[in-house]
């Protein structure tokens, strides 16, 4: 996919997740009308860039990692 292609899906996921925040902090009187798959697409964001950013701090700790050797 190209890059611009990614930018905008990574655009429309993270306006889906903060329409999912916006739903829980202010929830309709009827707690079932929740939008189930907002909130589906805000754990699987979360879960994705946690899994990121434990792959990048793997990387950034990594012995041969070339900044990590400049500086030992």
């Amino acid at each position: 996919m190209s890059k611009k292609l990614d930018a905008l899906d990574r655009i429309d996921n993270i306006t889906v997740c903060l329409e999912a925040v916006s739903d829980l902090l202010l929830p309709e009187t009827d707690l079932h009308a929740v939008n189930r798959d907002k909130q589906a697409v805000l754990l699987a964001f979360l879960v994705a860039e946690l899994q990121a950013a434990r792959q990048q701090l793997g990387y950034a700790t990594r012995p041969d990692n070339p900044v990590i050797a400049m500086h030992q």
